[in-house]
Parts: C-alpha cells; sequence; structure tokens
C-alpha cells in the first residue's frame, strides 16, 4: 500500500493514557501543533509507556481521535477527545506524522450470548463497587448492543491498569477481546470481593 492510498493524520503520544473507540478522554498536552486544533479536527492517539515505545513499535494500533474541545493557555491545552476507531500507523513521518488505516469491524454471529455475559459480570462489579453513576452505568450497558462498542465501553470504565488497557486496546480480533476483558472482570471482581472480606473481619 502506498502513501497516496493511506490517510495522514499528526500523532498525539499520550503517556500510559488509552483512548478507546467510542469512548471520552481529557488529557494536558504542551505541544504546538495541538494548539491550533478546533472541534471536529482529527488526530491519531497512541499510547505510551515511556519514551523507547515511540520507536520501538512498528505498524502500531492507535486511535482515530476527534476533538470536542480544546481550551488552550498559552503553551498548555487542555484537550478533550472522543475515540472513533482503530486504526494501524503503518508508516511515520518525523514521528509526530502517521500514515494510517482503518482496521475494519468483522460481524460477530454469537454477538448476543457475548454482550449478554460481559453485561453481567459488569453490572456484579456495579453493584460490589456502588459508585455515585451505577445507575448510568447499568443503564448504559443494557443500552449498548453491538459488541465492539460494548467491550471498548466496559474496558474504559472498568479496566484501569495501563498495561491491561494497552492490551485490550491492540487485541483488533472483538471475540478475543471480549473473552480477555472477561477475564479481567473475573479478577477485579475477586480482588473487590476479598477486600469486602478484609474490611469484615
Amino acid at each position: 500500500m502506498s502513501d497516496m492510498e493511506l490517510q495522514r493524520k499528526y500523532i498525539l503520544y499520550l503517556y500510559k493514557k488509552v483512548l478507546f473507540p467510542y469512548c471520552g478522554l481529557s488529557a494536558g498536552v504542551r505541544l504546538r501543533f495541538v494548539h491550533s486544533l478546533q472541534p471536529g479536527d482529527r488526530l491519531l492517539v497512541y499510547p505510551v509507556g515511556g519514551i523507547l515505545d515511540v520507536i520501538r513499535r512498528p505498524r502500531s494500533v492507535a486511535t482515530l481521535a476527534e476533538v470536542v474541545k480544546n481550551e488552550s493557555r498559552g503553551h498548555y491545552s487542555a484537550l478533550q477527545l472522543k475515540g472513533i476507531s482503530r486504526v494501524r500507523i503503518e508508516k511515520r513521518r518525523m514521528i509526530t506524522n502517521g500514515y494510517y488505516r482503518e482496521i475494519e469491524e468483522s460481524s460477530v454471529a454469537q454477538n448476543d450470548t457475548v454482550c449478554d455475559l460481559l453485561r453481567k459480570k459488569a453490572q456484579e462489579l456495579i453493584f460490589l463497587i456502588n459508585v455515585d453513576e451505577s445507575d448510568k452505568l447499568i443503564h448504559l450497558l443494557n443500552f449498548i448492543s453491538d459488541l465492539h462498542q460494548l467491550t471498548d465501553f466496559v474496558a474504559n470504565y472498568f479496566v484501569m491498569q495501563y498495561e491491561r488497557r494497552y492490551s485490550l486496546l491492540n487485541e483488533t480480533d472483538v471475540i478475543k477481546r471480549a473473552h480477555d476483558l472477561l477475564s479481567a472482570l473475573d479478577e477485579l471482581i475477586d480482588e473487590v470481593q476479598q477486600r469486602h472480606k478484609k474490611e469484615t473481619v
């Protein structure tokens, strides 16, 4: 695939922050090109755990994102971003520009079954942690019927560990991603239950 066939956008490297498709993210950035971004502009959001990640990962998965809001104060920009889709960066130019192609979302035969499993596990975790937004989260979980959207929504709200979030973003097979997420939810549920037991002793 030639450069002419690929799309090109700025790359925004975020330290240990993962933006999933269909989800939002706020980030404070001090970069010249970010200062000029306007709502509706699009760029590639690329999570990194360290400086070496910038150069070590060929053909990396990133998130195509849209700028929702950009409040600039001097050289500092407070960005609000909305994830659109997974993309694969095929080539980079001067680090800050990426030539990419979108990763197509495959259709899933057992969509309903896997979605139901994810909802049940996520709701079980919600009941255990009982946060202020519990009712809202349960409503949103019931509203989302697409497995691609559901896996990204659950990963965004319930998986906090960077390495696991990064792994879920990079898993382009949605069935594998769903099962990885179910394992992560099982571990989180067990951790919360163990913590509750210690608190009641």
